[in-house]
Protein backbone atom coordinates (compact mmCIF):
# COMPACT_ATOMS: atom_id res chain seq x y z
CA UNK A 1 0.00 0.00 0.00
CA UNK A 2 1.82 3.28 -1.24
CA UNK A 3 1.44 6.41 0.86
CA UNK A 4 1.97 9.50 -1.56
CA UNK A 5 4.51 11.56 -0.83
CA UNK A 6 2.68 14.73 0.61
CA UNK A 7 1.43 12.51 3.27
CA UNK A 8 4.36 10.72 4.01
CA UNK A 9 5.51 10.94 8.17
CA UNK A 10 8.62 12.61 8.35
CA UNK A 11 10.19 10.89 11.55
CA UNK A 12 9.03 7.86 13.43
CA UNK A 13 10.52 7.35 16.83
CA UNK A 14 10.49 3.93 18.51
CA UNK A 15 11.88 3.39 22.34
CA UNK A 16 11.02 -0.46 23.77
CA UNK A 17 9.98 0.00 27.25
CA UNK A 18 12.21 -1.65 29.77
CA UNK A 19 12.04 -1.48 33.86
CA UNK A 20 13.17 1.99 33.91
CA UNK A 21 12.08 5.42 31.97
CA UNK A 22 15.56 5.41 30.42
CA UNK A 23 14.92 4.77 26.59
CA UNK A 24 11.12 6.42 26.60
CA UNK A 25 12.73 9.51 27.98
CA UNK A 26 15.44 9.63 26.00
CA UNK A 27 13.42 9.44 22.51
CA UNK A 28 10.89 11.97 23.99
CA UNK A 29 13.20 14.22 24.68
CA UNK A 30 14.58 13.96 20.95
CA UNK A 31 10.58 14.89 19.90
CA UNK A 32 9.95 17.36 22.15
CA UNK A 33 13.19 19.42 20.38
CA UNK A 34 12.09 17.96 17.12
CA UNK A 35 8.55 20.04 17.91
CA UNK A 36 10.33 23.04 19.14
CA UNK A 37 12.61 23.80 16.62
CA UNK A 38 10.51 22.27 13.43
CA UNK A 39 7.45 22.78 14.55
CA UNK A 40 6.27 21.81 10.68
CA UNK A 41 7.52 18.31 10.57
CA UNK A 42 5.32 15.17 11.08
CA UNK A 43 6.84 13.42 14.12
CA UNK A 44 5.46 10.36 15.85
CA UNK A 45 6.77 8.79 19.30
CA UNK A 46 5.60 4.35 19.25
CA UNK A 47 6.75 2.76 22.69
CA UNK A 48 5.16 0.26 25.17
CA UNK A 49 5.92 2.33 27.69
CA UNK A 50 3.35 3.21 30.37
CA UNK A 51 4.66 6.42 31.40
CA UNK A 52 5.09 7.90 28.02
CA UNK A 53 2.20 10.86 28.60
CA UNK A 54 3.27 11.53 32.20
CA UNK A 55 6.86 12.04 30.15
CA UNK A 56 5.37 14.31 27.16
CA UNK A 57 3.16 16.39 29.53
CA UNK A 58 1.62 19.38 27.09
CA UNK A 59 4.80 19.07 24.87
CA UNK A 60 2.66 18.32 21.51
CA UNK A 61 4.64 15.32 20.93
CA UNK A 62 1.92 12.62 19.60
CA UNK A 63 2.18 8.86 20.37
CA UNK A 64 0.50 5.52 19.67
CA UNK A 65 0.87 3.03 23.06
CA UNK A 66 1.92 -0.47 22.46
CA UNK A 67 1.40 -3.13 24.49
CA UNK A 68 3.54 -3.36 27.72
CA UNK A 69 6.75 -5.66 28.22
CA UNK A 70 7.12 -6.22 32.11
CA UNK A 71 10.26 -7.77 33.89
CA UNK A 72 11.52 -8.93 37.07
CA UNK A 73 15.05 -9.47 38.62
CA UNK A 74 16.20 -12.58 40.37
CA UNK A 75 19.76 -12.62 41.35
CA UNK A 76 20.48 -9.43 39.79
CA UNK A 77 19.58 -10.78 36.65
CA UNK A 78 16.67 -9.73 34.62
CA UNK A 79 14.02 -11.56 32.80
CA UNK A 80 10.38 -11.31 31.16
CA UNK A 81 7.07 -12.19 32.42
CA UNK A 82 4.00 -11.59 31.24
CA UNK A 83 2.94 -7.70 30.24
CA UNK A 84 -0.02 -6.29 31.68
CA UNK A 85 -2.31 -7.33 28.73
CA UNK A 86 -1.37 -10.91 30.16
CA UNK A 87 0.72 -11.82 27.03
CA UNK A 88 3.97 -13.78 27.51
CA UNK A 89 7.10 -12.01 26.97
CA UNK A 90 7.91 -14.22 23.21
CA UNK A 91 4.02 -13.73 22.41
CA UNK A 92 4.49 -9.56 23.06
CA UNK A 93 7.61 -9.66 20.96
CA UNK A 94 5.59 -11.13 17.31
CA UNK A 95 2.57 -8.99 18.16
CA UNK A 96 4.73 -5.90 18.33
CA UNK A 97 6.59 -6.80 15.49
CA UNK A 98 3.74 -7.22 13.18
CA UNK A 99 2.08 -3.88 14.71
CA UNK A 100 5.54 -1.87 14.09
CA UNK A 101 5.84 -3.00 10.27
CA UNK A 102 2.30 -1.96 9.81
CA UNK A 103 2.83 1.78 11.17
CA UNK A 104 5.81 1.93 8.93
CA UNK A 105 3.86 0.56 6.14
CA UNK A 106 1.23 3.65 7.05
CA UNK A 107 3.13 5.85 7.45
CA UNK A 108 6.32 5.43 4.92
CA UNK A 109 8.47 7.79 7.71
CA UNK A 110 11.34 9.04 5.90
CA UNK A 111 13.41 8.50 9.12
CA UNK A 112 13.23 5.97 11.93
CA UNK A 113 14.75 6.39 15.40
CA UNK A 114 15.75 3.82 17.44
CA UNK A 115 16.99 3.37 21.19
CA UNK A 116 19.36 1.37 22.20
CA UNK A 117 19.35 -1.79 19.79
CA UNK A 118 19.03 -2.00 16.03
CA UNK A 119 16.73 -5.06 16.33
CA UNK A 120 14.52 -3.73 19.32
CA UNK A 121 14.23 -5.62 22.59
CA UNK A 122 13.02 -9.21 21.07
CA UNK A 123 13.96 -8.42 17.31
CA UNK A 124 10.35 -6.43 16.69
CA UNK A 125 12.01 -4.17 14.65
CA UNK A 126 13.30 -7.06 11.90
CA UNK A 127 9.72 -7.13 9.76
CA UNK A 128 9.46 -3.53 9.40
CA UNK A 129 13.06 -2.93 8.51
CA UNK A 130 13.36 -6.09 6.02
CA UNK A 131 9.25 -4.84 4.65
CA UNK A 132 10.86 -1.40 3.87
CA UNK A 133 13.92 -2.21 2.59
CA UNK A 134 12.08 -4.80 -0.07
CA UNK A 135 9.26 -2.73 -1.06
CA UNK A 136 10.65 0.95 -1.17
CA UNK A 137 14.28 0.42 -1.78
CA UNK A 138 17.36 1.16 0.34
CA UNK A 139 17.08 5.10 0.14
CA UNK A 140 12.96 5.05 1.15
CA UNK A 141 13.43 4.70 5.05
CA UNK A 142 17.00 6.17 6.63
CA UNK A 143 17.16 4.33 9.88
CA UNK A 144 18.99 5.73 12.99
CA UNK A 145 20.41 4.08 15.55
CA UNK A 146 21.20 6.11 19.20
CA UNK A 147 22.33 4.89 22.22
CA UNK A 148 23.03 5.35 25.47
CA UNK A 149 26.46 7.08 26.99
CA UNK A 150 27.24 3.58 28.80
CA UNK A 151 25.81 0.81 26.87
CA UNK A 152 26.88 -2.14 29.39
CA UNK A 153 27.15 -5.67 29.35
CA UNK A 154 23.83 -5.49 27.24
CA UNK A 155 23.65 -9.08 24.58
CA UNK A 156 21.25 -7.51 22.26
CA UNK A 157 23.54 -4.65 21.52
CA UNK A 158 26.71 -6.75 20.98
CA UNK A 159 25.61 -9.27 19.14
CA UNK A 160 26.13 -10.64 15.58
CA UNK A 161 22.90 -9.94 14.56
CA UNK A 162 22.70 -6.35 16.14
CA UNK A 163 25.77 -5.35 13.87
CA UNK A 164 24.43 -7.23 10.69
CA UNK A 165 21.58 -5.32 10.87
CA UNK A 166 23.36 -1.94 11.15
CA UNK A 167 25.81 -2.66 8.83
CA UNK A 168 22.91 -3.97 5.89
CA UNK A 169 19.95 -1.89 6.66
CA UNK A 170 20.91 1.76 8.80
CA UNK A 171 22.39 5.38 7.92
CA UNK A 172 23.75 6.82 11.06
CA UNK A 173 24.44 6.15 14.73
CA UNK A 174 23.83 8.87 17.43
CA UNK A 175 25.75 8.41 20.85
CA UNK A 176 23.91 10.07 23.91
CA UNK A 177 27.05 11.08 25.77
CA UNK A 178 29.59 13.45 26.35
CA UNK A 179 33.24 12.00 25.90
CA UNK A 180 34.52 15.18 28.40
CA UNK A 181 32.54 12.95 31.15
CA UNK A 182 33.03 9.20 29.67
CA UNK A 183 36.33 9.64 27.75
CA UNK A 184 36.35 8.26 24.09
CA UNK A 185 36.83 4.45 24.73
CA UNK A 186 32.84 4.15 24.10
CA UNK A 187 32.86 5.65 20.52
CA UNK A 188 35.90 3.10 19.96
CA UNK A 189 33.40 0.53 21.16
CA UNK A 190 30.76 1.53 19.32
CA UNK A 191 32.71 2.36 16.09
CA UNK A 192 34.05 -1.19 16.62
CA UNK A 193 30.48 -2.81 16.69
CA UNK A 194 28.68 -1.09 14.00
CA UNK A 195 31.72 -0.29 11.92
CA UNK A 196 30.65 3.23 11.49
CA UNK A 197 32.07 6.64 13.88
CA UNK A 198 29.47 8.06 16.17
CA UNK A 199 28.01 10.94 15.92
CA UNK A 200 28.65 12.65 19.06
CA UNK A 201 25.16 14.46 20.46
CA UNK A 202 26.28 15.36 24.27
CA UNK A 203 23.80 14.05 27.29
CA UNK A 204 19.76 13.72 26.79
CA UNK A 205 18.11 15.60 28.90
CA UNK A 206 14.06 15.72 28.62
CA UNK A 207 13.46 18.49 31.35
CA UNK A 208 16.25 20.58 29.79
CA UNK A 209 13.77 20.32 26.75
CA UNK A 210 10.46 20.40 29.26
CA UNK A 211 11.82 23.39 31.30
CA UNK A 212 14.36 25.30 29.75
CA UNK A 213 15.96 27.67 32.28
CA UNK A 214 14.17 26.16 35.25
CA UNK A 215 17.47 24.98 37.37
CA UNK A 216 17.80 25.07 41.41
CA UNK A 217 14.89 25.56 43.95
CA UNK A 218 13.05 28.37 42.38
CA UNK A 219 9.74 30.38 41.58
CA UNK A 220 6.63 30.71 44.05
CA UNK A 221 5.77 27.33 45.02
CA UNK A 222 6.15 24.76 47.70
CA UNK A 223 10.02 24.55 48.37
CA UNK A 224 10.99 20.67 49.78
CA UNK A 225 13.74 18.82 51.38
CA UNK A 226 14.18 16.79 48.64
CA UNK A 227 12.50 14.41 46.34
CA UNK A 228 12.83 10.42 46.44
CA UNK A 229 12.45 8.17 43.05
CA UNK A 230 12.20 4.73 43.21
CA UNK A 231 10.37 3.41 39.68
CA UNK A 232 10.50 0.49 40.45
CA UNK A 233 10.28 -2.56 43.34
CA UNK A 234 13.95 -4.66 43.71
CA UNK A 235 15.24 -7.54 45.50
CA UNK A 236 16.34 -5.18 47.77
CA UNK A 237 14.37 -2.01 47.47
CA UNK A 238 12.07 -3.05 50.69
CA UNK A 239 14.94 -3.10 53.00
CA UNK A 240 16.19 -0.09 51.98
CA UNK A 241 12.84 1.53 51.72
CA UNK A 242 12.77 1.03 55.79
CA UNK A 243 16.51 2.16 56.20
CA UNK A 244 15.04 5.69 54.10
CA UNK A 245 12.05 5.69 56.34
CA UNK A 246 13.92 5.55 59.61
CA UNK A 247 16.80 7.84 58.19
CA UNK A 248 13.89 10.69 57.62
CA UNK A 249 11.95 10.19 60.46
CA UNK A 250 15.68 10.65 62.23
CA UNK A 251 16.25 14.26 59.88
CA UNK A 252 13.09 15.55 61.79
CA UNK A 253 10.78 17.69 60.38
CA UNK A 254 12.36 20.85 60.50
CA UNK A 255 14.13 20.07 57.24
CA UNK A 256 10.97 20.49 55.17
CA UNK A 257 8.48 17.51 53.29
CA UNK A 258 9.85 14.71 51.46
CA UNK A 259 8.58 14.15 48.37
CA UNK A 260 8.34 10.70 47.63
CA UNK A 261 7.31 9.06 43.97
CA UNK A 262 7.60 5.06 44.42
CA UNK A 263 6.70 2.29 41.82
CA UNK A 264 4.40 -0.73 42.26
CA UNK A 265 2.20 0.86 45.28
CA UNK A 266 -0.90 -0.51 43.40
CA UNK A 267 0.79 -4.13 43.13
CA UNK A 268 -0.40 -6.64 45.50
CA UNK A 269 1.47 -6.56 48.88
CA UNK A 270 3.93 -4.28 47.87
CA UNK A 271 2.22 -1.05 47.91
CA UNK A 272 0.71 -1.45 51.38
CA UNK A 273 3.65 -2.50 52.58
CA UNK A 274 5.89 0.46 51.20
CA UNK A 275 2.68 2.63 52.24
CA UNK A 276 2.85 1.81 55.61
CA UNK A 277 6.88 2.76 56.32
CA UNK A 278 5.92 6.23 56.04
CA UNK A 279 2.49 6.63 57.12
CA UNK A 280 3.45 7.56 60.36
CA UNK A 281 6.19 10.38 59.58
CA UNK A 282 4.59 13.78 58.89
CA UNK A 283 6.77 14.99 56.79
CA UNK A 284 7.03 12.30 54.29
CA UNK A 285 4.27 12.31 51.02
CA UNK A 286 4.30 9.05 49.29
CA UNK A 287 2.65 8.36 45.89
CA UNK A 288 2.99 6.79 42.28
CA UNK A 289 5.32 8.20 39.38
CA UNK A 290 3.70 10.85 37.59
CA UNK A 291 4.33 14.36 36.30
CA UNK A 292 4.21 15.93 40.01
CA UNK A 293 7.76 14.06 40.00
CA UNK A 294 9.42 16.88 37.69
CA UNK A 295 7.87 20.05 39.60
CA UNK A 296 8.53 18.69 43.22
CA UNK A 297 12.32 17.73 41.88
CA UNK A 298 12.82 21.56 40.90
CA UNK A 299 11.90 22.50 44.31
CA UNK A 300 14.07 20.55 46.07
CA UNK A 301 17.08 21.07 47.91
CA UNK A 302 18.20 17.66 47.29
CA UNK A 303 17.15 14.20 45.70
CA UNK A 304 17.65 10.80 46.05
CA UNK A 305 17.53 8.94 42.84
CA UNK A 306 18.80 5.39 41.23
CA UNK A 307 21.06 5.56 38.88
CA UNK A 308 19.69 5.02 35.68
CA UNK A 309 20.52 7.34 32.84
CA UNK A 310 16.99 9.23 33.08
CA UNK A 311 17.46 9.69 36.70
CA UNK A 312 21.25 11.06 36.21
CA UNK A 313 20.10 13.89 34.11
CA UNK A 314 17.20 15.29 36.02
CA UNK A 315 19.23 15.72 39.41
CA UNK A 316 21.74 17.31 37.26
CA UNK A 317 19.52 19.30 35.22
CA UNK A 318 18.28 20.59 38.57
CA UNK A 319 21.76 21.86 39.53
CA UNK A 320 20.98 19.88 43.13
CA UNK A 321 23.43 17.71 45.16
CA UNK A 322 22.18 14.16 45.19
CA UNK A 323 22.33 11.01 46.35
CA UNK A 324 22.42 8.02 43.95
CA UNK A 325 21.60 3.93 44.66
CA UNK A 326 22.74 1.51 42.59
CA UNK A 327 20.52 -1.77 41.99
CA UNK A 328 22.94 -5.30 42.51
CA UNK A 329 22.51 -5.91 38.52
CA UNK A 330 24.98 -8.31 36.64
CA UNK A 331 24.72 -5.73 33.55
CA UNK A 332 27.52 -2.92 35.55
CA UNK A 333 26.28 -0.05 32.80
CA UNK A 334 24.73 2.00 35.87
CA UNK A 335 28.24 1.45 38.07
CA UNK A 336 30.38 2.47 35.43
CA UNK A 337 28.20 5.57 34.05
CA UNK A 338 27.84 6.91 38.16
CA UNK A 339 31.54 6.67 38.70
CA UNK A 340 31.88 8.71 35.51
CA UNK A 341 29.69 11.28 36.58
CA UNK A 342 30.54 11.90 40.15
CA UNK A 343 33.92 12.99 38.54
CA UNK A 344 32.52 15.55 36.72
CA UNK A 345 30.13 16.59 39.72
CA UNK A 346 32.58 16.15 42.67
CA UNK A 347 30.81 16.43 46.08
CA UNK A 348 27.66 17.86 44.94
CA UNK A 349 27.23 13.96 44.13
CA UNK A 350 27.28 10.25 45.95
CA UNK A 351 26.47 6.50 45.44
CA UNK A 352 26.05 3.57 47.18
CA UNK A 353 24.49 0.42 46.60
CA UNK A 354 21.10 -0.67 47.63
CA UNK A 355 22.44 -3.33 50.25
CA UNK A 356 25.29 -0.59 51.83
CA UNK A 357 22.02 2.11 52.15
CA UNK A 358 21.98 1.55 56.51
CA UNK A 359 20.03 4.46 58.34
CA UNK A 360 22.90 6.31 59.83
CA UNK A 361 25.04 6.60 56.06
CA UNK A 362 21.56 7.99 54.61
CA UNK A 363 21.19 10.01 57.20
CA UNK A 364 24.89 11.90 56.82
CA UNK A 365 24.34 11.95 53.09
CA UNK A 366 21.37 13.82 53.24
CA UNK A 367 21.96 16.16 55.55
CA UNK A 368 25.38 17.12 53.91
CA UNK A 369 23.18 18.17 50.82
CA UNK A 370 20.41 19.88 52.62
CA UNK A 371 23.27 22.19 53.53
CA UNK A 372 25.08 22.15 50.64
CA UNK A 373 23.05 25.59 48.51
CA UNK A 374 22.19 26.24 46.13
CA UNK A 375 22.33 24.94 42.10
CA UNK A 376 25.26 24.41 40.35
CA UNK A 377 26.36 24.23 36.62
CA UNK A 378 28.35 21.10 36.56
CA UNK A 379 29.62 21.13 32.90
CA UNK A 380 28.14 18.40 31.61
CA UNK A 381 27.00 18.41 28.01
CA UNK A 382 22.93 18.65 28.11
CA UNK A 383 21.81 19.16 25.22
CA UNK A 384 21.78 16.18 22.96
CA UNK A 385 18.09 16.03 22.16
CA UNK A 386 18.81 19.18 20.30
CA UNK A 387 22.11 17.94 18.71
CA UNK A 388 20.09 14.74 17.70
CA UNK A 389 17.05 16.63 16.40
CA UNK A 390 19.10 19.04 14.17
CA UNK A 391 20.79 15.82 12.48
CA UNK A 392 17.12 14.21 12.26
CA UNK A 393 15.97 17.27 10.46
CA UNK A 394 18.95 17.22 8.02
CA UNK A 395 18.02 13.79 7.08
CA UNK A 396 14.61 14.30 6.48
CA UNK A 397 15.14 17.77 4.23
CA UNK A 398 18.16 16.74 2.36
CA UNK A 399 17.28 14.69 -0.60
Amino acid sequence: MSNGGATRLDILIYAHDGRGLGHASRSIAIGMALRSLYPALRVLFVSGCSFSQELIGTSGLDWLKLPSYRTEVVDGKSRGIPGYSNFGDHQLGVIRSRTIAHYVEIYRPRVVLVDHTPQGKHRELVPAIEDSWRKYGPESVKWVLGVRGVVGAVRQARSALSAELFRKYYDTLLWYGDSGVLGRDHLVQLERQYGVAPVECGYVSRLAEQFPGSRGVSGTGEKYAGTVSVPWIGEKSIGFLRNLAEALKGLGTSVGVWRLFVGGLEEGRVGPQVSALFQDIENCRVEPPSARYVPALLQSKTALVYGGYNSLMDVIYAGIPFLAVLREMQDEEQRIHVGSILQAVGDRGSVLGESELSVDKIMRRLSANLQAGGAADPGIDLQGARTAAARLYRMVVVK
